[in-house]
């Protein structure tokens, strides 16, 4: 049966959460289920769901905790859009949005299952609200990588949880994206390189959990051997981070070296113009498309052994690195560079549990789990 579904998300920004929601929806709805998403007005997920078609609801802002009025205000028009649709499932993705749901859901009467699908990989503080929300306030907890099932170890001990009760369910590419071929020549034209100038890629916004201070570190040890490398830098900088990765490329005489592309939206183009797609990720990192993505255009990656790196960088994909280590990274890349024409193609058959039919599967089955407990229960 066709089921109706809301879609909660806080964030404005558009990443990877966000298309994760996007491409979820989209599939559902593909497959005659109802879906309306609920975020802010200005919010990327919700300029994109209008050009697809998809309902909305925005008269929601999910601030921050510590707005108690707002909060109130979010869950009073959440509670009634509630109460009007009647809902199948409430499918929350981030904090300020689950918070937000959870109280709604208590103000319409909870009359629908809560699902939350929790998308990094930080460690999961265990006070008493975090407590009561993953012990009793939500039905179901779903995360996007193995790795992340860890941070809940305090939660099995305590019998708050089941590790057996979470579900892993990674996030998808948009493999309608892959529609075209993607213009690598373009994007050399535009670097200014040739065919044969080895292209080493870090693709995301710059932060310190994705470790472009470190591939910065490594990059001298890497130039010994390969002179000519460039290494491109394309993703969201911010007013911080961004000029301090500039003048660290500064200091260390790497202007040449080193191409800063800020975002870019043909991210394919940057990706199929690689030799080695690089994440030498520091603090956390879930599920990342960019690996995907890579692994999909046969491009060979270097990443940090963190987070749910690991099941994205197997069957040969890649090497793994510890997180953190200059050396080990530098050692890794030049390993990648030297074997390029190896005549062996890093590309495995893709898995299927990085598409977006996958990923629908693999949610119509978790609802369908709550279901069948809810029937358990009611006799």
């Amino acid at each position: 049966m066709p089921l109706k579904i809301l879609q909660t998300n806080f964030h404005r920004d558009w990443n990877g959460q966000v298309a994760r929601i996007f491409l979820l929806s989209r599939e559902l709805r593909r497959r005659g289920h109802e879906v309306v998403i609920a975020a802010p007005a200005e919010s990327a997920l919700i300029e994109r769901a209008r050009a697809a078609g998809i309902p909305v609801f925005t008269a929601v802002r999910f601030p921050k905790m510590g707005r108690p009025i707002a909060f109130l205000r979010d869950a009073a028009a959440l509670a009634r859009l509630i109460r009007a649709e009647r809902f199948d499932w409430l499918h929350t993705h981030g904090s300020q949005d689950t918070w937000c749901t959870i109280a709604a859901a208590r103000l319409a009467g909870r009359p629908a299952p809560i699902l939350m699908t929790r998308h990094n990989t930080k460690p999961v503080r265990f006070h008493s609200f975090n407590r009561w929300l993953y012990g009793r306030a939500i039905d179901r907890l779903v995360v996007v990588s193995g790795g992340a099932l860890e941070n809940y170890r305090r939660f099995f001990d305590a019998g708050l949880l089941a590790p057996d009760e979470i579900s892993v369910i990674h996030s998808s590419i948009d493999m309608e994206r892959f529609g075209r071929a993607p213009d690598a020549a373009r994007i050399r034209r535009e670097l200014g390189v040739g065919e044969r100038t080895p292209l080493i890629g870090l693709i995301g916004r710059v932060s310190k959990d994705k470790g472009h201070e470190v591939l910065l570190a490594a990059a001298p040890r890497i130039l010994r051997e390969f002179p000519e490398a460039i290494f491109v830098f394309a993703g969201k900088e911010g007013r911080i981070l961004g000029p301090i990765i500039r003048e660290t490329v500064r200091k260390k005489g790497l202007e040449r070296s080193v191409r800063m592309l800020g975002f870019r939206a043909d991210v394919l183009d940057i990706t199929a113009a690689l030799d080695v797609s690089v994440l030498p990720a520091v603090g956390t990192d879930s599920s990342p498309a960019v690996l995907k993505e890579a692994r999909l255009l046969g491009k060979p990656i270097v990443a940090s052994r963190i987070g749910g790196l690991a099941e994205i960088v197997l069957d040969g994909a890649g090497i793994l690195v510890t997180p953190g280590n200059a050396d080990e990274l530098a050692e890794a890349i030049i390993a990648t560079l030297r074997g390029r024409d190896g005549g062996e193609d890093p590309a495995r058959e893709f898995p299927q549990q990085f598409t977006p039919g996958f990923m629908c599967d693999a949610y119509l089955r978790v609802y369908g789990e709550i279901r069948n407990k809810e029937r358990r229960a009611d006799g």
